[in-house]
């Protein structure tokens, strides 16, 4: 194996990607900052790193394709280069990545300064991106793309199901966030425009010729549209409303009076947004031959509407699957197609034809619609290999947390045709987002504006992370893969981190939104203007009923802890519980027969758990599983547990490290994140005495559901999703002795 060809890599190869802080000298690379990195992608089956060793340094973590192999110590000795990591035999599979990472020594240093690399062969991640991505692009717009035959389709059924109906909300967080969710639908109905933002000009029948510039309801106005509808059809599924009837009726006949008679309804005429060509050269991207402001309609609008008139159907209107069905008659064959993944965010796109397909109106050209103009092989290939730099790298426009509708397209792709392809795509996706673009807590630890946002950044400070739009998507993704694979408990796992903590955190008493979780600093200003966060969180808000229970033939799987009542086929219960505030849940038979309960054990239990079954019978339940309870129930039996909402610690690991690398934790309380409050300016980062092995012992309860810390009257802690216009910060200093209530630090 020691024969194996590999290239020697200089630490300046420009094909190196260094991120976080480094100082770039001569042909000398050296960092002093926690957790800055640096990736080396290559092909073959070698490869092997050298670092700097000697007073000063620190340590090197190595990871190969996101596995840690070694720790390799660097401070002490002799300076000078040392071989640090070698591997002979890795699989032929793609591309791999090395990632070589800086951490504090023993002697608490903090160096790293690669002294060279060494691999089969080197790749320049970005530009073999690239390059793979034009050559697939042009085979597509050349009607070249190949696909399988609807003939050849092995449709996969969901394992488990959420009932469309009879999930009734009772008092508690989420029947708050719900009921405030419909209120806001119903004062928005009453608004001129939909929205508190800026006057719509719905109708552009010429050729702009310069970019509009008055906000999103003249940008992408058919989501003002389908931001009401959705919102209140999904309602509607579960509790009858007069108000929210009428939001639906009008809005539905809206649509079908300015439909033409292709079935093209939407405000601007489609030379607006889909004829690349008809655009003023002015306007044009000379690189890209496309302008992104306007591009964006295309995809965006059409993805939002389809949703939103499937729930309107689903909601009882008579016309909407009818309206959808036309739009998509329309679009399946217009001359356009070839231009879909041009302009801005065209992953906006993926989810519809897919949506559309699995909707009772839904025909085999709506996926072979995505499947011929729309499926990027090079980059699901890409997802499979598990590549982190094919979601920080996306060569198709801006990549950012839009990407993650790729992953809801890939699934329902999946369910479709029973292709393997799209389910390990999805699989390693699914990997790479939550390995290296997830913040704690939920938010999504990417954007496309103050960019860029490469893997395992998870930036705190720049204006532009955590956006609510990324884990609405990240719910949705989840959502179908929880009821693929029931009894994964990951996938609920990631359903309540995001709900608790980012769309509870982005709404205030009004309905209003907040389109980013910040986790440092301030939150973004709560707005009513139809932001792309609004839309997409309204209508997912309304549908939160389907996301507690699932049914199968063998009874009904517990996926989140919600005081709520089920009553759908055999199955009526209720849950009673005031989660996540604390642990108690019971849960009551409203009617009897012989099924199973599969309840869902959190991993961030970290123990074994106990159910006990009418106060009497003890069952043990294992964390991070389902556990299955079955018998012949009666009406009036009851099962009890207490979850343990332990207070934990989180090292932050991202870019946005302190000037002295003093270490940052974040507590989390079960999947509930903190924030603290107090006496410190927006930018610095307050120290605390706290240890980060037992933060608990130094926190101490309050009334209003927060806590003191024991010798810091200037701070406290509280839910994250308390959080409204307070500074605040997710990740101060720790500090095992009591720090200088006066001294803070600053992010570099």
């Amino acid at each position: 194996m020691t024969g194996e060809k590999r290239k020697l890599i200089a630490p300046d190869y420009e094909g190196l990607q260094y991120f976080g802080k480094w100082t770039f000298e001569d042909r000398r690379r050296v960092t002093r900052s926690r957790y800055s990195c640096c990736y080396l992608n290559f092909l073959g089956s070698t490869a092997a790193v050298s670092a700097i060793t000697g007073p000063g340094m620190g340590r090197a973590a190595v990871y190969l394709d996101g596995v840690l192999e070694i720790v390799a110590e660097l401070g002490g000795g002799p300076a000078g280069p040392k071989l640090i990591f070698e591997k002979h035999g890795i699989p032929d599979a793609g591309v791999h990545n090395l990632r070589i990472a800086a951490i504090e020594g023993e002697d608490g240093e903090t160096g790293l300064e690669i002294a060279g690399l060494e691999a089969g062969e080197p790749v320049n991640y970005p530009e073999w991106l690239k390059e793979r991505m034009d050559r697939e692009y042009r085979i597509l717009r050349a009607g070249g793309k190949t696909w399988t035959s609807p003939r050849d389709w092995k449709p996969v059924p969901y394992s488990a199901h959420v009932p469309q109906r009879g999930v009734h909300l009772l008092a508690g967080l989420v029947r708050n966030l719900w009921e405030t969710n419909i209120d806001n639908l119903k004062y928005c109905f009453s608004l001129p425009d939909y929205c508190e933002g800026e006057p719509m000009d719905f109708v552009k029948t010429i050729i702009p010729t310069r970019p509009l510039r008055r906000g999103w309801v003249s940008w992408l106005p058919a989501s003002s549209e389908a931001r009401l509808l959705g919102g209140a059809a999904e309602a509607l599924r579960w509790e009858e409303d007069g108000e929210l009837r009428r939001i639906v009726d009008s809005i539905t006949g809206d649509i079908k009076n300015r439909m033409r008679d292709d079935g093209y309804y939407n405000y601007y005429h489609e030379e607006v947004s889909y004829a690349l060509r008809h655009f003023p050269e002015n306007l044009r991207n000379r690189e890209t031959d496309v302008v992104s402001g306007l591009t964006d309609r295309k995809n965006y609008d059409r993805v939002f509407w389809t949703r939103a008139l499937i729930a309107a159907h689903s909601a009882g209107n008579t016309d909407a699957l009818f309206l959808a069905r036309r739009m998509y008659d329309w679009f399946n064959a217009c001359e356009y197609l070839p231009d879909m993944l041009l302009g801005g965010n065209a992953t906006n796109g993926f989810p519809g034809g897919p949506l559309m397909y699995h909707s009772p109106a839904g025909k085999n050209e709506d996926l072979i619609t995505n499947l011929r103009y729309y499926d990027q092989d090079y980059w699901f290939e890409a997802f499979a290999g598990r590549q982190p730099m094919a979601l920080s790298h996306y060569p198709g426009d801006r990549p950012h947390c839009y990407d993650l509708l790729a992953f809801e397209a890939l699934a329902d792709q999946y369910r479709a045709t029973g292709e393997r392809k799209y389910l390990e795509a999805l699989l390693g996706g699914w990997d790479i987002y939550r390995d290296h673009y997830k913040h704690p807590g939920g938010a999504a630890a990417i954007c496309e504006a103050d960019g860029p946002y490469p893997p395992d950044s998870y930036y705190l400070t720049t204006g532009h992370t955590g956006e609510l739009c990324g884990s609405v998507f990240w719910i949705w993704t989840n959502h179908r893969l929880m009821q693929l694979f029931p009894g994964e408990e990951r996938y609920a796992a990631e359903i309540e981190e995001s709900l608790f903590n980012v769309v509870m955190g982005c709404r205030d008493g009004k309905g209003h939104t907040s389109s980013h979780a910040s986790l440092h600093g301030k939150k973004w200003s709560f707005t009513n203007e139809n932001t792309c966060c609004e839309v997409s969180s309204t209508q997912l808000i309304s549908s939160l009923p389907e996301y507690i229970y699932m049914t199968c033939e063998s009874g009904v799987w517990v996926n989140l802890f919600i005081p709520s009542e089920l009553e759908t086929g055999p199955y009526q219960l209720r849950m009673e519980t005031d989660f996540p505030r604390d642990g108690n849940v019971k849960m009551s038979l409203l009617s009897g027969g012989e099924f199973s309960f599969m309840i869902r054990i959190p991993a961030w239990v970290e123990e074994d758990l106990t159910l006990m079954v009418n106060g009497s019978e003890k069952i043990t339940g294992r964390a991070g599983t389902y556990q299955e309870i079955c018998r012949l129930w009666r009406g009036g039996d009851e099962i009890t547990f207490t979850l343990p909402l332990a207070i934990r610690a989180l090292e932050y690991t991202g870019f946005d490290q302190c000037e002295d690398n003093q270490p940052r934790y974040a507590l989390r309380r079960g999947p509930v994140l903190l924030a603290l409050l107090g006496d410190f300016e927006r930018n610095a980062v307050p120290r605390v005495a706290l240890d980060p092995a037992d933060p608990e012992t130094a926190l101490v309860p309050r009334a209003d559901g927060g806590w003191d810390i024991r010798g810091e009257s200037q701070f406290r802690y509280v839910p994250y999703y308390t959080v409204t216009t307070e500074v605040f910060t997710c990740y101060p200093a720790f500090e095992t002795r009591r720090p200088n209530s006066q001294k803070n630090t600053h992010c570099e």
